[in-house]
């Protein structure tokens, strides 16, 4: 009786430890076929934001005012491949160039988002000094000396900024600051004036030169419908999908306009954007 005891023991062990096994399997299988369905859906989503992108280069070229999108930042949604797609255009001509900038627009921009004025104010200074051809420091600002005694690896650039990611080489320039910022500077406009109907309202609101009223007269103006399909010569496009089934994927891309009919854009930069925290 014993001996058939223990036999049952053994067997009653085996089978706990069969289920175990099989247990850890299923789970195993059920945690690869999550994997495999996010890995698919995120694909999917992916695939729908680069479509969001040539849909908005092909926005871009409507010569019809009343159909062509606008490159102010609004959001164009549609819905395609059991998804959404946001669409924002954001004119480059809007935003302020990092070459061509006044110290006291590019002390408004970073007071704008956030930077304290006294703050402000050495960050332009070391933005204009990084990028002139002369090593002379502004009174505020920082050449290659200045880098030398913070244990920089690198001095002032003394070039203009060829990306707008540079600002990150710059004295006193945090990733949280370059973050802020970054949204409103350029590197791909013409240098000239910024174009206040497609400026995001954080550039107007740093202009020191608008008035309050000349603010509000440009937001109506922008409310009202174009009487011409507007001409683009650089963007950024930002095109986010999302899947029924949970993917999601963000596409950013600069385009410039090209004179070829057969391909009218060419692509500056295009990555992998994350949403904002």
């Amino acid at each position: 009786m014993g001996g058939r005891g223990f036999v049952l023991l053994l067997v009653l062990w085996g089978l706990i430890l069969l289920g175990l096994i099989a247990a850890s399997f299923l789970r195993e299988t059920q945690v690869n076929t999550v994997l495999a369905r996010n890995i698919a859906e995120n694909a999917k989503a992916e695939a729908l934001a680069d479509a969001g992108i040539q849909r908005a280069m092909l926005a871009l070229l409507d010569p019809d005012p009343a159909t062509a999108w606008r490159a102010d930042g609004r959001v164009y949604r549609m819905a395609l491949g059991g998804g959404e797609i946001r669409i924002q255009i954001q004119d480059e001509a809007g935003k302020v160039h990092l070459g061509d900038a006044p110290e006291g627009t590019l002390i408004s921009l970073l007071e704008a988002v956030g930077v304290a004025p006294e703050m402000a104010h050495s960050l332009a200074e070391s933005i204009l000094d990084y990028a002139d051809q002369d090593s002379d420091r502004r009174p505020a600002g920082a050449e290659d000396s200045d880098y030398v005694s913070a244990g920089h690896t690198q001095g002032a650039k003394d070039a203009p900024f060829e990306r707008k990611e540079e600002l990150l080489h710059v004295m006193g320039i945090t990733r949280e600051i370059y973050q802020a910022v970054a949204p409103y500077v350029t590197v791909y406009s013409d240098g000239g004036d910024i174009d206040l109907l497609t400026a995001p309202e954080t550039v107007l609101e740093a202009l020191p030169n608008l008035t309050t009223r000349q603010r509000e007269e440009i937001k109506a103006a922008r409310a009202r419908p174009p009487k011409t399909a507007p001409h683009i010569d650089a963007a950024t496009i930002r095109a986010e999908a999302v899947i029924n089934g949970g993917g999601r994927f963000i596409r950013e891309a600069v385009v410039s306009r090209t004179r070829s009919p057969d391909n009218p854009f060419t692509v500056l930069e295009w990555r992998h954007a994350w949403p904002a925290e």
